[in-house]
């Protein structure tokens, strides 16, 4: 913890160790922010094999010899990133602003512009009194992957194919396209998406499961995409990361068309249950609440604050 004769806060943050794998899962299962979709060895495999970057991030939060709370704490350019938070349902009210508090001082002395926090609602009120602005809120929702439905012909001109592996380009192009002007636009540029495409394709947040990805082309336009459904697995289920479709071709059931497809070729690899995480007041929550998805989990608040006028 740093030390400072500005704040001085009684909950301490220490690296979390290799050697605490178990410790850091016993705090986030007692936890009524998270969910278990994984057994605890899962967790701890998982745990322990994250590379050093990652390892770098990780924090647990203790108060006296007791452990309260983990979190991750980062910094990329002039920008720092608090997430992960998970505080004990017994950690007592005053932690979460103590928290905001020892990040605002860490993210001072490395000299950074900006503050980003992802955090699940429950700690709304103390990152707003510390001057964070929210961006958006996401909730997980969950859904049974051997639904029927039955759906719609689409325009002969239009058709859905597997995606291909030198396709990131088109994809994230036509991600910056669908998310422009909404709450989902996080990237200025079509690099950056570009790259988030890639670093799925990797693997960055999961294995990623090509086999239920899927991509809708136009037979007079085969570089500009009319639609696209992405998939990875998060903690052993998959999790559906992307579902766009272009602003021309909407209202057409095309957006159905594509988590049909991607969820009836998850139930033929045997995952009988999908994941997804909604923007909160998006025209999608529609969408997903018939296909059958519930809301499955805490709401999170992603806001930031700057740090340098």
């Amino acid at each position: 913890m740093l030390k400072t004769d500005v704040t001085h806060s009684a909950v301490e943050w220490r690296p979390a160790q290799l050697e605490e794998a178990e410790l850091w899962v016993s705090v986030t299962r007692r936890s009524a922010d998270q969910l278990h979709f994984e057994p605890e060895d899962a967790q701890i495999a998982r745990y322990k094999e994250e590379n050093l970057t990652m390892q770098a991030q990780r924090y647990l939060l203790w108060r006296d010899d007791a452990p309260i709370g983990r979190l991750r704490f980062s910094s990329h350019g002039n920008t720092a990133r608090l997430d992960g938070l998970v505080l004990l349902p017994d950690a007592g009210g005053s932690v979460a602003a103590q928290v905001v508090g020892e990040a605002l001082v860490r993210a001072a002395a490395l000299e950074m512009r900006h503050l980003e926090a992802t955090y699940p609602a429950a700690y709304i009120a103390s990152f707003a009194a510390a001057g964070f602005q929210e961006c958006r809120r996401r909730t997980g929702m969950a859904a049974a992957t051997n639904l029927f439905m039955p759906h719609y012909p689409l325009p002969s001109s239009l058709r859905v194919r597997q995606i291909l592996p030198d396709e990131g380009e088109q994809v994230g192009l036509l991600l910056q396209r669908s998310y422009a002007g909404g709450p989902d636009n996080l990237y200025s540029d079509v690099a950056s998406w570009r790259a988030e495409i890639r670093s799925l394709q990797e693997g960055r947040f999961g294995p990623f499961i090509p086999e239920s990805c899927f991509v809708v082309e136009h037979s007079l336009d085969h570089y500009h995409l009319a639609g696209a459904i992405l998939v990875h697995l998060e903690r052993g289920i998959p999790c559906i990361r992307h579902m766009a479709v272009a602003p021309s071709f909407r209202h057409v059931g095309l957006g159905q068309l594509l988590a049909l497809k991607a969820m009836r070729r998850l139930q033929e690899l045997d995952y009988p249950t999908v994941l997804l995480y909604v923007t909160l007041g998006i025209p999608a929550v529609n969408l997903y609440h018939r296909l059958g998805f519930l809301e499955a989990g805490p709401t999170y608040i992603e806001a930031e604050r700057l740090l340098v006028r």
